[in-house]
């Protein structure tokens, strides 16, 4: 009776391997999952349900395979989220989105002049409607390996596909993501 409650209950070891989890990956994942819900509130949920999710599979899951592990199942909430939006949008065509979704800001907080600051804005307006303009399957390429550091294999495992796929979108997004932003801001 005590090992079946040993299992499953998380040993001192686990919980620190999953409070560093929590420590390390939580902004990333937050982030990752506004971008690709382009809801700052909605990524916030997803990363809380992703590590929630490793809490539950904490023997299940190694302390090593963390970091991709959360970020598939970040992107899988993300898609069921998309797929749920599509199919109300389809249902209700006279329904508009809500306007209150505001593009998300990369954090900057240096200090500077009144004319630096407004045209750093500026630029950080300029790429993050840049994201949100590239297709799906290059958006998420892009945000795992150029804003959250992913390794092309770790990026791989997350959108579970071949590395090969994560490199060649990952090219197609860099070529639409300088288009873009050299269309709204001349650098």
């Amino acid at each position: 009776m005590a090992s079946t409650a040993s299992k499953q209950e998380p040993d001192a070891i686990s919980l620190a391997a999953f409070n560093q989890a929590v420590s390390e990956h939580s902004d990333g994942l937050k982030a990752f999952a506004s971008r690709l819900l382009n809801d700052r509130i909605g990524g916030e949920d997803v990363a809380q349900d992703a590590l929630l999710a490793l809490y539950r599979h904490l023997h299940q899951v190694p302390p090593a395979a963390y970091r991709p592990w959360l970020y598939r199942v970040a992107r899988n909430l993300c898609l069921d989220i998309l797929r749920r939006r599509r199919f109300k949008l389809r249902l209700f065509r006279d329904v508009q989105r809500d306007d209150d979704s505001r593009p998300l800001a990369m954090v900057d907080r240096g200090t500077g002049t009144p004319l630096e600051m407004a045209e750093s804005e500026e630029a950080r307006s300029a790429i993050e409607t840049a994201v949100q303009a590239l297709p799906e399957k290059f958006r998420e390429a892009f945000v795992l390996c150029e804003l959250e550091g992913m390794s092309y294999e770790d990026a791989a495992v997350v959108l579970q596909c071949p590395v090969k796929t994560v490199s060649t979108r990952l090219f197609r997004a860099r070529q639409r993501f300088r288009s873009l932003v050299s269309q709204q801001v001349d650098f």
